[in-house]
């Protein structure tokens, strides 16, 4: 994972009054579909949900967690400050994920920042309030060791695709990732911009130029933002293909086995 420079480090408005959340909303987030009613309406309790911009701070890493929050809208990127002052992108949240860790004690202090990426909804609930309820309820419990075990599948994969991809494929994976399901050929709008998917692939931006290049050969074309795939199944098949190395020329390859010959 590279480091990340934020632009969030300059001042910024902050978010607008946050308006109430009711059971119906916490809904929309994937961890509590299988909770039960009571716990739900207990939860929605003083729940809220804020409007952000883009930069607008959730959560700064080492201080108390207050609330869990997740995206209704928008995206929110995850943030690791080192100790020599530099940033590390750790992940990006979206629609109807949790941002962060979901608190089990009171006093939990926060590992990392979160910051809103463009126009964002978050949905925040009072940290403590969730807390005494996890351990009351037994759905909601399971809920949470149900989320813990897709984060770390999600986290193995990451990082198998740091390890065993190379650059082409990481971007070609993301992109397959954003076309719209049973359509071949397709446009869409990257959602962020690029020097933060370049952060979220572990490549550097030249590294990522390089590799939108490379994926015209396959039907990939990009005007600023918007990208247009001539076939998501070719790409598709292509995705193992890119990471081969290319094959030798008839004369080279006879070159070098008459060298090793030697």
């Amino acid at each position: 994972m590279r480091s990340y420079d934020s632009a969030s480090q300059k001042r910024r408005a902050g978010p607008c009054a946050p308006q109430p959340a009711g059971p119906g909303e916490l809904r929309r987030a994937p961890l509590f579909a299988g909770v039960d009613e009571a716990t739900l309406s207990r939860l929605s309790a003083d729940a809220r949900i804020e409007s952000l911009q883009d930069g607008d701070s959730l959560f700064h890493q080492g201080a108390v967690v207050t609330d869990l929050a997740f995206v209704l809208s928008g995206y929110v990127k995850l943030l690791r400050l080192s100790s020599s002052g530099r940033q590390t992108l750790i992940g990006i949240r979206s629609n109807g994920e949790m941002i962060g860790e979901a608190p089990t004690d009171a006093n939990e202090i926060h590992t990392l920042s979160a910051e809103a990426v463009g126009a964002t909804r978050a949905l925040k609930l009072p940290a403590a309030r969730f807390a005494r309820l996890l351990k009351e309820s037994p759905s909601l419990c399971a809920a949470v060791m149900q989320d813990s075990k897709e984060s770390i599948a999600r986290l193995v994969g990451e990082v198998e695709s740091l390890k065993s991809q190379n650059a082409d494929q990481r971007l070609a994976h993301f992109l397959l990732g954003l076309c719209p399901p049973g359509e071949d050929r397709c446009r869409f709008r990257l959602p962020y911009d690029k020097r933060l998917i370049a952060a979220r692939l572990g490549v550097k931006q030249e590294t990522l130029s390089r590799a939108f290049a490379k994926l015209r050969a396959h039907g990939v074309r990009t005007e600023t933002r918007n990208v247009h795939v001539e076939s998501v199944l070719h790409l598709a098949d292509q995705c193992d293909r890119l990471g081969r190395p290319p094959r030798l020329s008839l004369g080279r390859r006879k070159i070098e086995t008459q060298c090793d010959a030697a």
